[in-house]
């Protein structure tokens, strides 16, 4: 059973850098059961549709307000009506991408990119008239979910949670906050790549 939780959490504007805050700005339209949901109007209970779960029901979702300007993916950078379109992300939130052709740079097919270090390419840019209103919903384990038609990881903030005005939670989120905290830690299946290595992906990406 979901509950409406509203916390009195003042609306700062936070400064994120460097947080490993994967977030997206408020009018993102999120993937779930009942069809395209926009964030601020998704609810713990709603079930999303994400890549290895299939639908999966959100457990809590967050919001906070940041100083940094948000990362504007524009509509088809990533492949045909990829992201559905025009999409804003916080900086450090990582895009799923697929390919052979990372095999051989990160001995993996399935890699998460931070979306800052893909600035400059396909047309991926900061956007200062973004809103830097930021959302981060959590799910049992950590979640690679279809937002604006593109698949972003969603995953637990850590002790950075402290930092989000919590919206909404299910029961299970508000009696064993603990549960989904370990849960979300890691993604096995997955390589997350480094600065450096995100670097590389426009490289890879060209001589495919």
């Amino acid at each position: 059973m979901a509950q409406d939780v509203q916390t009195h959490a003042p609306a700062i504007a936070l400064e994120i850098s460097n947080l490993e805050l994967g977030c997206v700005a408020r009018g993102t339209k999120i993937a779930t059961r009942r069809g395209e949901v926009a964030i601020e109007e998704l609810r713990a209970g709603d079930e999303v549709v994400s890549r290895d779960h299939g639908l999966t029901p959100v457990r809590w979702i967050g919001r906070l307000f940041a100083q940094n300007v948000p990362v504007k993916v524009p509509a088809g950078a990533m492949g045909r009506r990829v992201p559905a379109r025009d999409c804003w992300l916080s900086p450090d939130a990582r895009l799923w991408m697929k390919g052979a052709e990372f095999e051989e740079a990160f001995t993996a097919r399935e890699v998460l990119v931070p979306v800052k270090d893909l600035v400059g390419w396909r047309g991926i840019s900061e956007d200062t008239a973004g809103s830097s209103e930021f959302y981060l919903f959590i799910c049992d384990t950590p979640c690679v979910a279809t937002v604006d038609g593109i698949h972003v990881e969603m995953r637990h903030p850590g002790r950075n949670v402290d930092l989000f005005e919590q919206l909404d939670a299910d029961e299970m989120a508000e009696l064993f906050p603990e549960l989904l905290a370990m849960k979300q830690k890691t993604d096995k299946w997955r390589r997350r790549l480094d600065k450096h290595e995100a670097a590389q992906v426009v490289d890879v990406k060209k001589r495919a």
